[in-house]
């Protein structure tokens, strides 16, 4: 270990804390990870690079670690989690290079990863944040791969560009190396120009209301959800001067019982916060419709630590605008590929969201909600406290987005709506499924092939 080795090592970790889980520079990741990966492949032993390879990676966890470590300290446990995955998985690329065609090792590589993000998001309260994928969300070309194969295919792609570039240093004359993992990356590039150029379905306006001042207040204070009350009906009849098809209003935001009165032609979806007559809060989105009673959708998943005593919803709510199917859901619910799968299924083509963020991590969180759109083909408008207000189309492009503020805050934009019904949604994690096999058959191929070379010196004895 040279003190260049520790410099680069250095350097790339710099990199990932600026790009990794951070946003709007994900895609330095891609870059940051080959010298990484060159070293790995380039040590004598695996000792010899093991730090070398955990140190960057925990760095590339800064993101997180300041978006919620005074907020949620568990974060700081899984920072090191990811670092020792990313760790493993590069040793575990080194030992497929050097016993198998050069082609193996970044689609070895990037299949652990992509089947460690997917059985992590099974079993996490967060469900899929942290994984690898989400750093390609700006890459649009290549963000369409989730409509085929979810997160879990863009993790996989985050993971082979790198691994395959490192290998082509490595051993530039490989064709045949070269070719394993560049060929379904031409192949995704491909799709997503393609799919980029289908027509959307029909366009709606969609107003998008915040004022950060009442973040919490209901909660905090529900001697002021009159007040409350009465700032966002005032906002609620100045968006209606846009004429919008839909209006919302960010997550808890109001108190529980909250009436709100749609203009004509409009619905609202706003967030209510407050206790459940069974004990515990409620977390609902309530969906105002002119002349017809208060639907609600109840929240289906919690913020760890901090959303413990609220009841958890189980259903799905959808309501229609014109001709489109508009599905609701709850800031965290977005980070939760199978929930937000049976929107998909339902040819839902624009999913109308109220948030609240932590003001730190609005990028990171909303490009989260960003990538659901991309692999249920369906439309997000998205209104956070203390977060961005954003509106993407069904491939995750920014039709309009604006922070919110200590004051009202509008965000009017024409959003082009998906038609829903993707290959991911229909299919579900199926290529996630593939990855895990073909990671435990790699494992098991390389544990083969290492015990007979232990068998050896005894045989010949």
């Amino acid at each position: 270990m040279t003190r260049w080795h520790i410099l680069t090592a250095l350097l790339c970790g710099a990199v990932l804390a600026i790009s990794r889980d951070t946003g709007q520079f994900g895609w330095l990741a891609l870059a940051a990870f080959v010298p990484l990966l060159v070293m790995a492949l380039r040590a004598p032993r695996p000792r010899d690079v093991a730090l070398l390879l955990f140190v960057p990676a925990w760095m590339g966890e800064a993101g997180p670690m300041w978006f919620y470590g005074r907020l949620l300290p568990m974060v700081y446990g899984l920072a090191v989690a990811q670092a020792l995955v990313f760790m493993l998985a590069a040793l575990f690329m080194r030992a497929l290079y050097r016993r198998f065609p050069a082609g193996v090792a970044p689609l070895g590589f990037a299949a652990m990863l992509a089947a460690i993000d997917y059985l992590h998001s099974l079993v996490s309260p967060n469900g899929s944040f942290f994984a690898l994928g989400y750093t390609l969300v700006d890459v649009v070309p290549l963000l369409q791969t989730a409509a085929l194969a979810g997160v879990a295919g863009l993790s996989f792609l985050a993971a082979v560009i790198p691994a395959g570039l490192a290998v082509l240093y490595v051993r530039p004359r490989d064709l045949s190396g070269t070719l394993a993992w560049s060929v379904p990356v031409l192949a995704a590039l491909a799709y997503g120009v393609w799919q980029l150029a289908q027509p959307a379905g029909p366009t709606v306006r969609i107003a998008l209301l915040s004022d950060d001042r009442y973040a919490g207040r209901v909660f905090n204070h529900p001697e002021a959800a009159p007040e409350v009350a009465a700032a966002f009906a005032r906002q609620v009849a100045a968006a209606a001067a846009h004429a919008p098809a839909a209006i919302v209003v960010p997550e808890k935001i109001l108190a529980a019982g909250t009436v709100l009165a749609p203009p004509a032609g409009s619905v609202v979806v706003a967030g209510l916060d407050g206790p459940a007559p069974q004990g515990g809060r409620l977390n609902i989105a309530a969906l105002y419709r002119p002349g017809a009673p208060v639907d609600t959708y109840l929240k289906k998943r919690m913020v760890p630590g901090y959303e413990a005593d609220y009841v958890r919803g189980t259903g799905e709510l959808v309501t229609r605008l014109g001709d489109v199917h508009a599905g609701i859901a709850i800031c965290k619910d977005m980070d939760f590929a199978q929930d937000l799968r049976l929107y998909g299924r339902r040819d839902v083509g624009l999913m109308l969201v109220p948030a609240w963020d932590f003001d730190r991590d609005a990028y990171l969180h909303g490009r989260m909600a960003v990538v659901r759109g991309v692999e249920n083909g369906f439309a997000v408008a998205r209104s956070a406290s203390q977060g961005l207000m954003t509106l993407s189309d069904a491939h995750g492009r920014i039709v309009a987005e604006r922070r919110t503020a200590h004051a009202p805050r509008m965000l009017v934009g024409d959003l082009p709506t998906g038609r829903g019904g993707t290959v991911y949604s229909r299919i579900g994690d199926v290529f996630a499924q593939v990855a895990v096999a073909a990671w435990l058959v790699l494992l098991a191929l390389l544990a083969w092939r290492w015990r007979r070379v232990q068998d050896r010196p005894a045989r010949r004895m």
